[in-house]
């Protein structure tokens, strides 16, 4: 993360110069010439109390009484404090003992003024590089511990945690002076080995439903600064557990009521077929079947919006006549027609249509069908009593497009959600889920839909559906 907060004046130097070396006069004209902030003390008495009160990014020495003694107090102050000492190397007895001291620099006496500004200008980036990852750790520290779930900074170098939340902290088995990564442990090495990096390429990786501490977790791992990684976790356990129990709950429903379903088709077949039954109960072992037909597709559509929404469904597409498809809907909801004297009429661009169209679409043709019998349902439903809705198919290059209008109007208050799940209005037993699904479906099937509607112009549901590839024939 960039600190665009991070001002210029966060930017320079407060440099403490003690001693009596005359080099030092023209090195402290050269640095507050380059906006450092300097201060003066010639001897330890000084130099301990400018320090104290001052607290200085860096201490310059040079023939200076007593050096050990003094920067041995001041480490007492900050055990980080950074120093350079300019020492006479023919003396080594004048500095030997200060290699015990870490973190600091020796320049000889001989050295140019040039040289040790240089030597000071290498401190200055590490000094200003630390205080924007101090300032960015606040920053993190702030974000990270108000959310609501974990969410860690790791090193990729190290391997290690470098800081985790409080929700972290809550609810994964982990302690505050444990450094290792959480989660790793539990992914493949092929994953692991592609997460982190130590190039800046700033990668965001998400894996749903990792298994890992006896519960269930979506990760996100998004790289924000130079081999500095962060890792939310998102408990999504309960909500696979439902997830679960739904699916289980619709297989039951399926197969319970599939089966005798099915035995009802087939039986009223047979008395279509082979009963010799007059005019009149041969239309109503026509509705039997008819009716006993649509509802097992009703029931096999409430499987595939499970998995339309869990992304497990991959369309068996194939070419299908549309109009054929159109059709089938429409029969789905005769009794609905019926009840609203509303009429449906067919277009091909200005043509209407009755028996045929060769406009032919690609596709999972049972999706196809529930999607308009949706679609034309909820027209239906919308529109006013004895009305006319018009479903008018549009030819071009890649797609065919179907416009489906009726005189009523999407209410406002539903306009900006009308394809979102249970979305409805004004419907005794709508559950909200007919233009949910359909959209599921015209989007795994390649397409989309739209819809227009106002008061004086009605409403018109747009789909989108794809032709069959150019070279399928070849294939």
């Amino acid at each position: 993360m960039k600190d665009c907060c991070f001002d210029d004046s966060r930017k320079k130097l407060n440099i403490l110069i003690t001693g009596k070396s005359t080099l030092l006069h023209s090195l402290m004209l050269e640095l507050h010439n380059l906006g450092h902030s300097i201060s003066i003390a010639k001897n330890p008495r000084e130099t301990l109390f400018i320090y104290a009160s001052q607290q200085p990014d860096l201490i310059i020495f040079a023939d200076f009484e007593r050096p050990f003694e003094t920067f041995s107090s001041i480490r007492e102050i900050n055990q980080d404090a950074e120093a350079i000492f300019i020492i006479d190397v023919n003396n080594p007895k004048s500095f030997e003992s200060l290699f015990d001291f870490h973190n600091v620099s020796f320049i000889p006496s001989t050295a140019s003024a040039t040289s040790i500004i240089s030597n000071i200008s290498e401190y200055h980036k590490k000094i200003i590089r630390n205080r924007e990852i101090e300032e960015n750790s606040k920053l993190y520290d702030l974000i990270l511990q108000g959310l609501p779930f974990p969410a860690l900074l790791v090193g990729s170098c190290t391997g290690k945690t470098i800081m985790a939340n409080k929700s972290a902290l809550k609810t994964l088995p982990i302690k505050s002076s444990e450094s290792s990564i959480p989660f790793i442990s539990f992914l493949a090495e092929d994953v692991r080995n592609n997460l982190f990096t130590d190039q800046e390429a700033y990668r965001i990786h998400s894996l749903k439903s990792v298994c890992a501490y006896e519960r269930f977790w979506d990760l996100t791992i998004e790289q924000v600064a130079p081999s500095v990684f962060l890792l939310l976790a998102l408990d999504v356990t309960e909500q696979r557990k439902q997830l679960q129990l739904r699916e289980e709950m619709e297989r039951i429903a399926r197969h319970d009521l599939r089966s005798p379903t099915a035995t009802i088709v087939g039986m009223s077949r047979i008395l279509e077929t082979e009963a010799d039954l007059s005019d009149d109960y041969q239309r109503l072992a026509e509705i039997v079947r008819t009716t006993s037909e649509r509802m097992i597709r009703q029931i096999d559509t409430s499987l595939t919006l499970i998995r339309l929404e869990t992304g497990s469904l991959v369309a068996d597409s194939h070419p299908f006549n549309l109009f054929r498809a159109i059709t089938a809907a429409i029969g789905d909801i005769s009794q609905l027609v019926d009840d609203k004297k509303l009429e449906i009429i067919c277009f091909l661009e200005d043509e209407p249509l009755q028996d045929e169209c060769p406009l032919v679409c690609y596709g999972e043709a049972s999706l196809i069908i529930t999607m308009f019998s949706n679609l034309i349902k909820n027209a239906a439903e919308a529109a006013p009593d004895n009305s006319t809705i018009t479903v008018r198919l549009h030819d071009t290059e890649q797609s065919i497009i179907t416009e489906i209008h009726n005189l009523g109007e999407v209410p406002s208050s539903i306009k900006n959600s009308f394809f979102d799940r249970y979305a409805t209005h004004g419907k005794r037993n709508g559950t909200g889920l007919g233009t949910y699904s359909s959209k599921l479906i015209a989007k795994v099937s390649g397409g989309d839909i739209s819809f227009t509607s106002s008061w004086n112009q009605g409403t018109t549901l747009i789909t989108t559906l794809p032709k069959p590839p150019e070279n399928l024939n070849r294939n």
